[in-house]
Order: structure tokens, then C-alpha cells, then sequence
């Protein structure tokens, strides 16, 4: 049985197609994660709302989806971005907040004169090395545009949530970091007793009656 020598053009392909399978190898490696944001509101539930009726609109105002690197130590370090739009299970946190505060949340129409827009302005996932440490630090920004009758309020909440990691190498849950931070940004707002207040007091278009 006669042996053929290995042509260098098959050296050439099978060199060519280790390459590609290394490089198919870094990209998987890098190709980042998503995280799902699904935050809640918690707050003292109060009558405070008197049951009048607020419409609703929440919207994801980020540039981008992206949130940040997962690993900023690696030099193939992926993406974090959001898996899908917040807006929606976030207008269900507020609409579950201003309930609680004795609001109904509702849609918009003409009978309706108060209006609360929620903005989700920023999520951002900073995290830091301190010694052999991994500080996983979240950060969320929302902004609130309040209109009763004509007369507005504008207002903006953070919130923040910081982890110590026990190692290198481990990363935090991302659902559950971000959806935290969001959270507190919006338990703020549910619970800011002026944006409250200004809710549920009658609003004439000639004079306010308190």
C-alpha cells in the first residue's frame, strides 16, 4: 500500500482551520451575558392616594442596551446587556407601588388629569478589583415626569447596590444584581411623600385647593 506524503496544502488548510477553531473558541468566550431586569417596589401601604386615578408610562430611555463588561480584569471580557426591555415589568413595580400608596393605576384618557412618566435612564454595571476581591457595584437612574392638571413635577432617583465577591474569577447574578438596583430607584420614588402629595390633591387649572 502506497503512503502519500502530507501535500503542503493540506498543511496550509488544516493550519487554517485550527486558526478559525481558536478563534471561534475566544469569540464564544467573550460573547458576553444578559441579564433579565424584573424589579418590585416595596413601601408602606397607606391610603394615602385617596384611590384617584394615575396614567402610567414607563419607558427604557437608554442609549443602548448594554449595562457594562462583565469582567473589566479580562482582556476578552464580554458585554452585559439587558435581555429584553425593562419597561414593561417595571410598569408593573410601579403601578404595584402606587397601589400600595392608595393610587389606581390606569391608562390614559380623557377623564384622566394626573400622569406619572417613569424614564429608565441609566443601568450600569461597575464593578471594581479591591485586593483579591471583585466589587460588583450596580448602578440604576430613573427620571419622573409627575403632571396633575397641568402642573408639573420632575424628580430623579437612584439606586445602588454594591457586592463583595469572595474570589477572583466569580461573577455575581446578574438577574438579581440589576434587578435589585432597579428596585431601590423605584421604592424611592413610591415612597417620596412630595411626589405623593402632589398626585393626589385637586388641581384646578385657575387655582389649587389643598
Amino acid at each position: 500500500m502506497k503512503h502519500f506524503p502530507f501535500s503542503s496544502s493540506r498543511r496550509r488548510l488544516a493550519s487554517a482551520l485550527f486558526a478559525a477553531m481558536a478563534v471561534l473558541s475566544v469569540l464564544v468566550g467573550c460573547a458576553g451575558q444578559q441579564a433579565t431586569v424584573t424589579p418590585s417596589v416595596v413601601v408602606e401601604k397607606e391610603t394615602l392616594g385617596r384611590g384617584v386615578e394615575v396614567a402610567i408610562k414607563v419607558t427604557d430611555a437608554r442609549p443602548s442596551a448594554e449595562v457594562g463588561l462583565c469582567n473589566p480584569a479580562s482582556s476578552f471580557a464580554g458585554k452585559l446587556t439587558t435581555a429584553c426591555d425593562p419597561a414593561p415589568a417595571m410598569r408593573s413595580a410601579v403601578e404595584r407601588g402606587l397601589r400600595d400608596k392608595g393610587f389606581t393605576p390606569t391608562v390614559a384618557h380623557e377623564s384622566v388629569v394626573r400622569s406619572l412618566t417613569v424614564e429608565l435612564r441609566e443601568l450600569s454595571y461597575k464593578p471594581a478589583q479591591e485586593g483579591g476581591q471583585l466589587a460588583a457595584r450596580a448602578v440604576a437612574v430613573i427620571g419622573v415626569t409627575a403632571d396633575n392638571n397641568g402642573q408639573v413635577m420632575t424628580r430623579r432617583y437612584e439606586g445602588e447596590t454594591v457586592w463583595k465577591l469572595p474570589g477572583e474569577g466569580v461573577e455575581p447574578e446578574f438577574d438579581k444584581l440589576l434587578s435589585m438596583t432597579v428596585s431601590k430607584a423605584l421604592s424611592r420614588m413610591a415612597s417620596d411623600y412630595e411626589l405623593i402629595h402632589f398626585l393626589e390633591k385637586t388641581i384646578l387649572r385657575t387655582r389649587d385647593i389643598k
